[in-house]
């Protein structure tokens, strides 16, 4: 006898109380991947971000500019292999739908500081020798329907000196990396051209600047010594690496993985409560048929196992469709958020807990119904029958 046909014979008894028991499962793993999308998105920034990189902001707030005259006296500290410098404006193409954050830095050090970004040598070359030149994240050029060799206006910015808001870049190049979506969509320029086009009270002043470590052992000492440099400069500097930026950045919002198991805890426990009650009420109603099964010379580990399937197939189905939506839904939410979590998603290893959880709630919500089984008496089962 196929055991599919008789848990599908089942399962359509009580159609309606099916769906919504399956429907409770899927919300409950929907939930679970949003938040486990959350946590990722907190604790994924220490997997990308590295203590060989520090960043440098003004000490009293990043929204104030730092001069550019800084460069020179960071890259003499010992153990900075690379500085770069930022600034940048937010704009659009041709349509203020389409956002682009254009972002100057020093070229050549680029790559240097950030080894996870990289591009072919031909196209970093033209880069190079284009003082219009940009590159651009994968992304963004996809979603812009950018090649290499465009033109790309850019409105928006700040007014230049002949009182225009429009900038026009030649892209040059793709950037690859692999780093999350977030870090797929920039667009990058020469400092040099935004400075010599930029109003004068707009010129010589930066957003950042980020250095390259030789050892991140010595990461506190290199941070010390670049702000001693500025201790009676104004504005005066803040240094701190990446890794550290990212660890106060969690800490705002406290401790988020135990927030996230405690949620998830408190909604599977609610799920198991659901599903173990409908499974009982199921196995209550056939108790005269598992009985016919026994008294026809079924084993009672068939049945047991019988349960166990019908378990399993009601709450992973309902599990993986959740997971699915899930992930559908964090891609949603992605634009809304991933500036603020920039690694928020979801993950393949997500993925997989959610997948075993599945099967763990599937085996736990069956034992009460097979302890009934396991207990049935046949004879008194059929004269009640």
């Amino acid at each position: 006898m196929n055991s599919m046909t008789l848990i599908w014979s089942a399962l359509k008894r009580h159609k309606a109380r099916t769906l919504f028991t399956w429907l409770s499962v899927a919300v409950a793993f929907i939930l679970f991947s949003v938040l486990a999308a959350v946590r990722y998105g907190m604790m994924g920034q220490l997997t990308i971000q590295t203590a060989e990189r520090l960043d440098t902001y003004a000490k009293v707030s990043q929204g104030i500019p730092l001069p550019l005259s800084y460069y020179d006296r960071i890259v003499t500290v010992p153990g900075v292999t690379a500085t770069v410098y930022f600034t940048g404006f937010q704009g659009y193409f041709r349509d203020k739908k389409n956002t682009v954050r254009a972002v100057f830095t020093n070229a050549r050090q680029l790559f240097k500081v950030y080894q996870e970004f990289s591009a072919p040598p031909a196209e970093m070359q033209a880069w190079l020798a284009d003082r219009q030149g940009a590159v651009a994240g994968p992304l963004l050029a996809k979603r812009m329907g950018w090649k290499v060799g465009d033109t790309i206006p850019v409105q928006g910015g700040p007014a230049q000196k002949d009182g225009s808001t429009t900038w026009y870049f030649h892209l040059r190049g793709i950037y690859h990396t692999d780093l999350p979506t977030a870090y797929q969509s920039f667009f990058v320029a020469h400092y040099q051209y935004y400075n010599q086009g930029v109003a004068s009270q707009y010129q010589n002043l930066v957003g950042q600047y980020s250095e390259r470590v030789d050892d991140p052992r010595n990461a506190t000492r290199i941070s010390d010594a670049i702000d001693a440099l500025f201790a009676n400069a104004s504005p005066q500097t803040l240094t701190q690496s990446q890794v550290s930026e990212a660890v106060s950045f969690i800490r705002q919002f406290g401790n988020i993985t135990a927030m996230v198991i405690y949620v998830g805890l408190a909604v599977f426990f609610s799920l198991l409560l659901i599903v173990g009650n409908t499974l009982a009420q199921s196995v209550r109603e056939r108790t005269s048929e598992f009985a016919m099964f026994r008294a026809l010379g079924f084993r009672r580990a068939w049945i047991v196992l019988l349960i166990f399937q019908e378990s399993l197939v009601l709450i992973v189905s309902g599990g993986v469709t959740g997971l699915i939506l899930g992930y559908v839904a964090t891609r949603l939410l992605y634009p809304g958020v991933g500036n603020l979590l920039q690694t928020f998603g979801m993950t393949w290893n997500a993925a997989g807990a959610g997948i075993a959880l599945s099967v763990v709630f599937g085996i736990v919500a069956a034992l009460v119904p097979m302890q009934r089984i396991t207990r049935l008496q046949v004879a008194a089962a059929l004269r009640r029958a």
